[in-house]
């Protein structure tokens, strides 16, 4: 830090004696042409020129302005949650006691036929019986074969309604032996996110059990603003960020804009679809939701380039040690880059870092030369 200091300082005073020696030697020349009227100024005040040592010394660092695709991009704050169109309701398929629960555990994966309750059920008993009976009277009225194998077909399918399995109807008529105690099973995949009921209740046809969530994909839930919906319709590239994945980038598409708006807030809840990869996201995760619209070639350099003031500047390395400052007009940007509408061209190298100092030494510079310091004793 004491030599920047000490470069600091030196570089203020080689400047300012540069400047009073320039303008005592322009006023000899002047003198000696034999006439007071002052020559047009010179387009160099702008302009630094530094030896290799002060470069050094200030740490300047250059990039090359370049020419490539840029495009706009927002950035959503927004929570994942659970897509309804992938929620299972598993329902009681008949009247009776839940006599065992075999799922029971929040956030518990079940896979599809696995078992999830045993129900204790008269009603389901009788139709079991119903089965039994028929298959029974199949082997005595063997004059009317057909009669009875539509008995038997329809005590089957009245089982196969009530939740009953074809291999669970198998395994009863080889039994010959009804249970009033029956194991359901699960009809999909997913994650246990609800379990409203216990052993021991009763429950009537339709009672809500389990409710199940396919987590392979996710909605994320963002607000945006009115004027920003059209978005949506260009066909943007939308890539989510999540804090707990920091190196990872996922894929994102949107599914929902409510057609209405929040009273006197002029925001609409939009609704992203994203794909959970082997369960890794959770419901209630905080989502970054980048939208990447409008893009386009043109010349880009860093954001660090960038000096803002009474106008938007940034210096241009222009040769060996010299540096020229030049006022440029911004366009669109991200984290990293800037478009430059104007002030620059392609190929030419733009000071990334050590731009302050610079901009200091030109301050000075300028000051060197402003009406009051001729008096200056240098």
């Amino acid at each position: 830090m004491k030599n920047r200091y000490w470069f600091v300082a030196m570089l203020t005073i080689l400047l300012l004696a540069n400047a009073c020696t320039r303008k005592k030697n322009d006023n000899t020349k002047q003198e000696h042409a034999g006439h007071s009227v002052s020559q047009p100024a010179m387009n160099n005040m702008d302009m630094i020129t530094l030896t290799g040592r002060d470069e050094q010394y200030a740490n300047i660092t250059t990039d090359t302005v370049r020419l490539k695709a840029m495009a706009e991009y927002t950035t959503l704050l927004g929570t994942t949650s659970f897509d309804e169109r992938k929620v299972t309701v598993v329902t009681s398929r008949i009247r009776g006691r839940l006599d065992k629960l075999f799922v029971r555990n929040p956030q518990e994966i079940v896979g599809k036929d696995q078992p999830l309750y045993s129900i204790y059920s008269e009603e389901l008993l009788s139709y079991e019986n119903e089965l039994l009976n028929a298959l029974q009277q199949q082997q005595q009225f063997t004059n009317m074969k057909e009669v009875m194998e539509q008995l038997v077909e329809a005590a089957r399918k009245r089982l196969l309604l009530w939740g009953l399995t074809a291999e669970q109807i198998k395994q009863l008529e080889k039994d010959r032996e009804a249970s009033p105690l029956v194991t359901f099973y699960s009809p999909v995949s997913g994650t246990l996110i609800e379990l409203p009921v216990s052993e021991g209740q009763y429950v009537e046809t339709g009672t809500p059990l389990f409710r199940l969530a396919d987590l392979s994909q996710l909605w994320i839930e963002a607000q945006m603003y009115t004027s920003e919906l059209r978005w949506l319709y260009e066909k943007p590239v939308i890539t989510v960020e999540f804090d707990a994945y920091p190196n990872e980038i996922f894929s994102a598409v949107p599914v929902f804009d409510n057609p209405t708006v929040e009273a006197d807030q002029k925001i609409s809840l939009v609704r992203f679809l994203v794909a959970g990869r082997s369960h890794q996201l959770k419901p209630g995760m905080m989502a970054y939701v980048n939208i990447k619209r409008n893009e386009k070639k043109t010349v880009v350099i860093p954001k660090s380039s960038i000096l803002v003031g009474n106008m938007i500047t940034a210096w241009i390395k222009t040769g060996d040690g010299t540096y020229e400052n030049r006022m440029i007009e911004l366009g669109i940007q991200n984290k990293r880059e800037v478009e430059v509408i104007s002030g620059l061209k392609e190929g030419e190298l733009v000071v990334t870092n050590g731009a302050f100092l610079l901009n200091s030494a030109l301050i000075l510079k300028k000051g060197a030369g402003m009406p009051g310091m001729e008096g200056m004793k240098m």
